[in-house]
């Protein structure tokens, strides 16, 4: 269960604080912005690598993510423009969230597929984690659009670092989410105890 967490936000969250890093040694000019998404997206594909090599498979959600990352990240090398790796953001985050939204109309919890090796919680819970996540990846998308647009690269690097942590802090705080529509057989945070089975996914 936690070994799933684990690989999970280090696919997610472990390329971009590498790049952050990479960032501040290298400068936020032009090439140094360049050369630190070389390095994000060359890590994303190796985290990506790594799981699969040592789990025999990647979670769906990982691996859109890592996807979307290395696809917007080479476009950025080859073109030598930075903006494909910044509006990677608005356009991942927004098709993400209105894709979750639209699932929401039809009273579908339309993260259920993705991590439900992950939570075993009731449908109620993953309808109302699907309306939580949709709408914060929207504004996610809006502010990333907004910020680069208005206020330029560098302050585009600040507000992807906050975004990132209030990423993981709204992340965690879904926990209490499913600690409150856990199934019966559940861990009391709403976990997965027994492994799950592929080829039971509910429709």
């Amino acid at each position: 269960m936690y070994k799933t967490i684990f690989i999970s936000w280090s696919i997610e969250f472990g390329p971009i604080a590498v790049f952050f890093i990479a960032l501040s040694f290298l400068g936020d000019t032009n090439s140094g912005f360049i050369q630190a998404t070389g390095i994000f997206t060359a890590l994303t594909a190796c985290a990506l690598i790594a799981s699969y090599l040592y789990e025999k498979r990647i979670a769906w959600f990982p691996l859109v993510a890592g996807v979307s990352v290395i696809a917007f990240g080479i476009l950025t090398l080859i073109t030598q423009n930075p903006i494909f790796f910044i509006v990677k953001d608005t356009i991942y985050n927004g098709v993400f969230g209105l894709f979750l939204l639209c699932g929401a109309v039809f009273n579908k919890g339309f993260l259920k597929p993705l991590f439900i090796a992950l939570f075993d919680m009731s449908d109620r819970g993953w309808f109302v984690l699907s309306i939580r996540w949709g709408i914060f990846f929207v504004l996610l998308a809006v502010f990333n659009e907004i910020t680069w647009r208005e206020f330029g690269r560098d302050a585009w690097v600040m507000y992807k670092f906050w975004s990132t942590i209030a990423t993981v802090v709204f992340g965690f705080y879904q926990i209490t989410l499913s600690k409150k529509h856990r199934n019966d057989g559940a861990s009391p945070w709403g976990m997965r105890i027994k492994p799950f089975l592929p080829s039971k996914i509910p429709r």
